[in-house]
């Protein structure tokens, strides 16, 4: 029982050291350094460089694809080369093994230690060194919480040595795979499964030829965990996780062959890898030289791979309505034709609110898109207008400008809850639609909408002043619609539920029109 507590404590160690390092890490690049990230993904060279650095600073190729994607979706990168950053985080991420392998143990000890003093005194000053503080203690807690494992290993190698069921998973070297098969999709990560495989050998519980097998179905692993993000994505995040299950499967082609060399030729790397005689060290090589190989492997069939996607997962209606038809990423270096663009989509965005009730009217649209369509897509266009808007911020930029641009970070928001709020009404508006009461709602709704269009069609440069009095506050006027329909017995309970949501939602779609109408006239006029 000792035992199993030692593992799973270090195990805990570990585990919570990887999310705090890569927690504080990333703060500690800050926005300048994504800025300078983004700049650097232009060239094959510079993709394969900025991607293995970027994954040992997260510690997560994860983290590095929602980055490229947010990138792509904002216009501050193209979706070409920069798609294949993530792929090369691995390498980064694989680095992780490599440190493990190494005896650190003592000065992980002094690490911890200083930072506790650090943390209790509270002698971190700043949010800066709040975060070089927390990131060393990570490290530490990961390599001493390997280290704990290491030394738990060796009595519980001392049990399995005498269970004839160990004897059987060593001589199966598919039962391996599928024991780091499955802890790899347990801690969403083949390096962190590497890296306990690397302490077991050196508790002298694997060695070289049963610890292969296993790191390769560890790695194998990561296929199934992008190949379960590529469906949910848009198109430049279903590229960028299809060419790391691309790299992912290349690597444990390789780790597999050379699982299959060690078997039949025992002493096929004598010689050959680093650290001759240190199987620690041998693994945690071989897992990178894998990543390596997977890297270039899917680089090389990046084009491919987007092609075939393409034809198999086409981009849907949502996704194409997403796309920014005037954020130009060549732009960001112009700050005043920027924002002006920014402005151009946040109204091409206001165009479309109207639209979102065509499919609830009396008369309906049967054109336009389904209210649904419109809401997914006018919060991802919406997003990509705030990610736009952070990548301009990072430049040099007067302070009208700078006021400017928060403006239209804050319409943007305004607009992206204007869509989530109207496709709740529409959504709702559904079992009332034939009702005299909802038919009026809609149709005031999307009278006033209409008018906000409008606005939004100047750019901000019409008088306000009618459109903000047709906004006008209707909480009296709703109020007492609500209480008229509480006494109307006639109305079946889904209708007056329905009714009683729409008047709610008519208020708060009201409201933030009116913040939208004002974000882009306040804009204009600065």
């Amino acid at each position: 029982m000792a035992t199993l507590a030692l593992l799973l404590s270090g195990l805990g160690l570990f585990f919570i050291g990887v999310r705090s390092l890569s927690a504080n890490l990333v703060p500690l690049v800050g926005r300048r350094g994504r800025a300078a990230f983004s700049r650097a993904l232009r060239g094959p060279l510079s993709v394969a460089l900025s991607g293995t650095v970027a994954g040992i600073v997260t510690q997560s190729s994860t983290a590095v694809s929602w980055i490229i994607v947010s990138f792509v979706r904002g216009g501050v990168l193209p979706a070409g080369p920069a798609l294949g950053a993530p792929n090369w985080a691995n390498v980064g991420t694989a680095l992780l093994p490599l440190i493990v392998a190494i005896d650190t143990s003592t000065a992980a000890g002094v690490v911890i230690g200083l930072g506790g003093f650090i943390t209790y005194f509270k002698l971190a000053r700043g949010d800066r060194m709040r975060h070089v503080v927390e990131a060393a203690l990570g490290a530490g807690l990961l390599l001493f919480g390997m280290h704990l494992v290491s030394i738990a290993v060796g009595p519980i190698r001392d049990e399995l040595m005498h269970n004839p069921w160990w004897d059987v998973a060593l001589e199966h070297p598919l039962l391996l795979a599928l024991i780091g098969f499955g802890f790899s999709v347990a801690a969403q990560s083949s390096s962190v499964a590497a890296a306990v495989a690397v302490a077991a050998v050196g508790g002298g519980l694997l060695d070289l030829g049963s610890a292969l097998p296993l790191v390769a179905g560890a790695n194998a692993a990561g296929m199934l965990n992008n190949a379960l993000m590529v469906p949910g994505e848009t198109m430049a995040g279903r590229a960028i996780f299809a060419i790391q299950v691309v790299q992912k499967g290349a690597g444990s082609l390789l780790l597999a062959a050379l699982s299959v060399a060690v078997a039949v030729f025992p002493g096929v790397f004598d010689g050959v890898l680093p650290a001759d005689g240190d199987t620690r060290a041998q693994i945690a090589v071989i897992f990178l030289l894998a990543q390596i190989g997977g890297a270039f492997i899917a680089a090389l069939a990046q084009g491919a791979t987007c092609r075939l996607l393409e034809r198999m997962l086409p981009a849907s209606a949502a996704e194409t309505l997403a796309q920014p038809a005037f954020l130009l990423r060549e732009s960001l270096s112009d700050p005043a034709a920027a924002l002006d663009l920014t402005v151009r989509e946040l109204a091409r965005l206001a165009d479309r609110l109207p639209m979102m009730l065509d499919k609830v009217r009396e008369e309906a649209d049967t054109t336009t898109p389904a209210p649904a369509t419109l809401r997914v897509a006018g919060v991802a266009l919406a997003g990509s207008v705030k990610a736009y808007l952070a990548a301009l911020l990072d430049g040099q930029m007067s302070r009208r400008q700078v006021s400017v641009a928060l403006l239209l970070d804050d319409a943007a928001m305004n607009v992206s809850a204007l869509h989530e709020a109207l496709g709740e009404f529409a959504e709702v508006a559904g079992p009332a639609q034939a009702l005299p009461t909802a038919r009026r709602l809609i149709e005031a709704l999307h009278a006033l909408l209409g008018a906000v269009a409008e606005h939004g069609e100047s750019l901000g440069a019409d008088d306000p002043e009618m459109v903000l009095s047709l906004l006008g506050h209707r909480d009296q006027v709703m109020e007492a619609l609500r209480h008229r329909l509480s006494e109307q017995h006639a109305l079946t309970p889904m209708q007056q539920d329905a009714l009683f949501r729409m008047t709610i939602l008519f208020e708060r779609i009201v409201w933030l029109a009116r913040q939208l109408v004002n974000s882009l006239t306040q804009a204009y006029r600065a």
